[in-house]
């Protein structure tokens, strides 16, 4: 298991999909609980963590040597330039800090499933998240080739 990424405020944001939130609920495990009322909601959020989380592993190296610094400029506390690997891990880290809070809200949904209904919040997330995503050239997911689709 890799060393943990500094400052931990990185580390939980990079492990945003597994990180426990309420009641032990992570952002994976409160969207397969809202799947069963929305599936094709939940895909398309899965997708988008997915590809937010295969551009941020690209730049793990990056991320380990000046992680605060990076947090820091996606925070707004720091600058960084334009048009560099710094500037595209500060947008996705920026990203990242909507899918977080689209995991709290999915955790509290499915921590208290009679409250309401998170929908509008969940699509106007997903929507700001992947104009984000296309904004900084992260690529679509790679369609499964077809045969490997149920085997079970």
């Amino acid at each position: 298991m890799p060393a943990p990424l500094e400052p931990p405020a990185l580390d939980a944001l990079v492990d945003l999909a597994e990180r426990s939130r309420v009641d032990d609920w992570s952002l994976r495990s409160a969207l397969c609980r809202y799947a069963q009322p929305e599936p094709a909601r939940v895909a398309t959020v899965l997708s988008l963590v997915r590809r937010w989380d295969a551009a941020v592993h690209d730049h793990l190296k990056l991320l380990r040597r000046d992680g605060s610094r990076l947090l820091d400029a996606a925070q707004g506390d720091g600058t960084v330039e334009d048009g560099t690997e710094a500037a595209e891990v500060v947008g996705l880290l920026r990203v990242g800090a909507d899918l977080d809070r689209l995991g709290d809200l999915a955790a509290e949904w499915a921590r208290d499933r009679h409250g309401p209904d998170p929908a509008a919040a969940i699509d106007e997330a997903a929507a700001r998240v992947a104009v984000a995503l296309e904004e900084l050239g992260v690529p679509d997911e790679a369609p499964i080739p077809p045969g490997m689709r149920g085997r079970g």
